[in-house]
């Protein structure tokens, strides 16, 4: 029948998360424009519409170019996201977009962001077309220094890699790797990888995080459905994804890499799980721990900075901290990340002082933080069976 059909939006308000974890930021190689985005050069966008302005639209994806449809994908995925974008030189190597001694890269894009940068993207555009993975793993002990450097100096964030020239024949253990704060997606929209066989969706991953809160998987069905926009048929290493068999989807979760899968019984294109870099064993096995241990540790700091230099009372008789002292930090540990619990992005929190140490002679006062994580139900065990009600 007849019909006039009227769809809603979302995000045309560019409304964004107060919290500022939504605030993510892509950098990648490619050329500039004429009139428009420089090289080496860091542009907020609040929305795709900011990315053509700068010239950067469906015509500058070419080649072996891809930066728009990143874009586009991040803010398909989460139309209220902030998105700190830089493009560098395709010349630049993939080690080198990372490279914490590199001083217009990836550092560039983060202290003009002022720290704000929440998650990074980092998409690889070399003129020629890669051959194989090596960039991609030169890159990554590089990503994990600058995540390292950049917690220490008080801007935490995640490294999303580009997992640029994998395959399903690739044998490599992204968990031996020792880098807890990188992932590397190796997932495909096939539409483009048809195209761009090397290439992996970074900006839908992007996307994603952004859109969870701290403490959710990706591998999450209910909230993160991918199917949409480019991501129409999914793959890895330009193969569809009903294609691969079950065994070497498998070996490639273990491994620790992200992809795109299917579920049997829904429609729709999911996430395998939020691997980062890291021994499953490891605290920060997942990206959304390192999250929420990133958020705190924002938190804490903003609460406890101005602390910074304030004289502390002791007992006189012995050294000890007064209560009131105690009480005082202990107070504001717990206020700061209150947030935390009364969000649902932690189950629990804990803040202990010491009274006993002696600060007098360390000029240090400890405050301890423990925080009783949310769990994530990655696997589901049903047992069902017949009874007899006779």
């Amino acid at each position: 029948m007849n019909d006039l059909t009227i769809t809603k939006q979302s995000g045309g308000l560019n409304r964004r998360n107060p919290s500022g974890d939504a605030i993510s930021g892509l950098i990648a190689s490619g050329v500039a424009v004429a009139g428009g985005a420089q090289l080496n050069t860091h542009y907020e966008l609040a929305s795709l519409d900011d990315a053509v302005s700068l010239g950067i639209d469906a015509d500058y994806d070419q080649d072996e170019i891809i930066v728009y449809a990143h874009i586009r994908e991040f803010f398909r995925v989460n139309p209220n996201g902030t998105l700190h974008l830089m493009i560098v030189a395709q010349a630049t190597t993939f080690a080198e977009m990372v490279d914490k001694a590199e001083a217009d890269n990836a550092i560039k894009l983060i202290q003009q962001a002022k720290g704000a940068i929440r998650q990074l993207g980092v998409v690889y555009n070399p003129a020629v077309a890669v051959a194989d993975n090596a960039a991609l793993l030169a890159a990554i002990p590089k990503a994990q220094e600058l995540s390292d450097d950049q917690f220490t100096l008080h801007r935490p964030l995640e490294i999303i890699l580009e997992g640029k020239g994998f395959t399903t024949a690739d044998a490599t253990d992204f968990r031996a790797l020792n880098a807890s704060n990188v992932s590397v997606m190796v997932g495909q929209a096939m539409s483009i990888a048809a195209t761009h066989p090397t290439y992996a969706a970074v900006g839908t991953a992007l996307g994603a995080v952004s859109l969870a809160s701290v403490n959710e998987s990706l591998a999450w069905v209910q909230k993160f459905n991918m199917l949409g926009g480019d991501l129409q048929a999914a793959g890895i290493g330009g193969i569809v994804i009903t294609e691969i068999a079950e065994g070497t989807l498998n070996a490639i979760n273990t491994a620790g890499a992200i992809f795109f899968r299917e579920h049997v019984g829904t429609a729709g294109i999911y996430f395998n799980d939020s691997h980062t870099c890291v021994e499953i064993t490891s605290d920060y096995a997942y990206i959304e721990f390192n999250r929420v241990i990133h958020k705190a540790a924002r938190l804490i700091r903003t609460a406890l900075l101005p602390e910074l230099g304030r004289p502390v009372r002791v007992n006189s008789e012995n050294g000890t901290l007064k209560p009131s002292v105690v009480k005082r930090f202990e107070s504001l540990g717990r206020d700061s990340l209150e947030s935390l619990v009364s969000d649902e992005e932690a189950s629990d929190v804990d803040i202990t002082v010491d009274p006993d140490q002696n600060v007098i002679s360390t000029d240090q006062l400890t405050v301890e933080f423990e925080i009783t994580p949310t769990g994530t139900a990655r696997n589901i065990k049903v047992t069902l069976g017949f009874v007899n009600p006779f």
